[in-house]
């Protein structure tokens, strides 16, 4: 599905101004404003923001296996799929450090989100260490070719661009007084 398609959907299912654009070299450009409904349905600290999962699943109507990558909680009925987190209370799909992937079968998704612990701080928020971007970017070099990786961050990860082309940059806020983020969409090569 070319981008072309993949906006004028999301423009028809969400319903909100045109706020994405295909810009020079065919990279996708835009802004998110989330609005000022700070609920989390997972009730998950640190989950996807309140209407989330609804835009990325209006991009991507054509992606039938999905993995949420540093799960934690997540509302699965807003985008079915897979979880992944290293805290096994949590009950993901597969207990596993998003650093290696070892027990998760990734070649078997089309699309992967990612919401890492932005800083330090959320890092020990969620008793976890901080994550090393770079490695978990090679860990997912083991994806099928033409899957996308949806990665939500305060920062562009590291990663080949021989394995990778970065397809879309789409900036986040949620409201006033909270972190603007970037929605980074890469695809495998």
């Amino acid at each position: 599905m070319e981008w072309e398609a993949r906006i004028a959907h999301y423009d028809q299912v969400t319903k909100f101004p045109r706020s994405l654009f295909v810009a020079g070299e065919g990279r996708v450009v835009g802004t998110w404003i989330m609005g000022n409904d700070y609920r989390v349905k997972s009730g998950y600290y640190g989950g996807y923001p309140a209407g989330y999962l609804r835009r990325v699943k209006a991009l991507f109507p054509d992606k039938k296996k999905v993995l949420h990558l540093f799960s934690g909680r997540v509302d699965l009925s807003a985008l079915p799929g897979d979880t992944v987190d290293l805290n096994p209370t949590l009950t993901p799909t597969y207990v596993d450090d998003a650093q290696s992937l070892q027990n998760v079968p990734l070649d078997q998704y089309d699309l992967v989100l990612a919401d890492p612990p932005y800083s330090i701080e959320d890092a020990v928020r969620y008793q976890t260490t901080m994550v090393k971007r770079n490695v978990v970017m090679r860990a997912l070099q083991g994806v099928r070719p033409g899957t996308h990786i949806v990665w939500l961050d305060q920062v562009l990860p590291m990663y080949r661009k021989d394995a990778f082309d970065m397809e879309a940059v789409i900036g986040m806020v949620k409201s006033t007084n909270h972190r603007f983020r970037v929605v980074t969409v890469f695809r495998r090569r």
